[in-house]
């Protein structure tokens, strides 16, 4: 079962990904997806479907790492640097592309209290901008 801030922030999120999708986890966990992930110039597609999960206890503990479609590439065909392939995402049938992607710093840059899924959807964009 989601929390109610939980719920408040995918709310928050459909206004700009209408389609994003929660799917809770056996764990306590839960998948976030954004199934329409628009990207900018410099990769092999327009966009991507994006995965990540809301770890135990979110908010306080922050999402770490996300999914991408299989066969997302830099539009040159190379691999994203700190990324693999095939690679499952615990606890669902599902896999993809992931991005070892991190919030930096986390104990100094995650406040519960500010950030939300939102601000993880944010660190992910900002991933794709960086064409490495």
């Amino acid at each position: 079962m989601l929390s109610p801030v939980t719920t408040r922030q995918l709310d928050r999120v459909r206004i700009r990904y209408p389609d994003v999708q929660i799917q809770p986890l056996p764990s306590g966990a839960a998948l976030v997806t954004i199934p329409t992930f628009s990207l900018p110039g410099g990769w092999n597609a327009s966009s991507t479907c994006v995965r990540f999960i809301l770890p135990v206890g979110y908010p306080g503990p922050h999402p770490d790492c996300f999914w991408a479609s299989t066969g997302l590439r830099l539009a040159n065909g190379q691999l994203p640097q700190a990324s693999q392939e095939p690679n499952p995402i615990p606890e669902t049938p599902y896999g993809g592309l992931w991005f070892s992607w991190h919030v930096v710093d986390a104990h100094a840059n995650w406040n519960p209290n500010r950030d939300d899924i939102s601000t993880y959807i944010n660190i992910i964009a900002e991933r794709f901008r960086r064409l490495q």
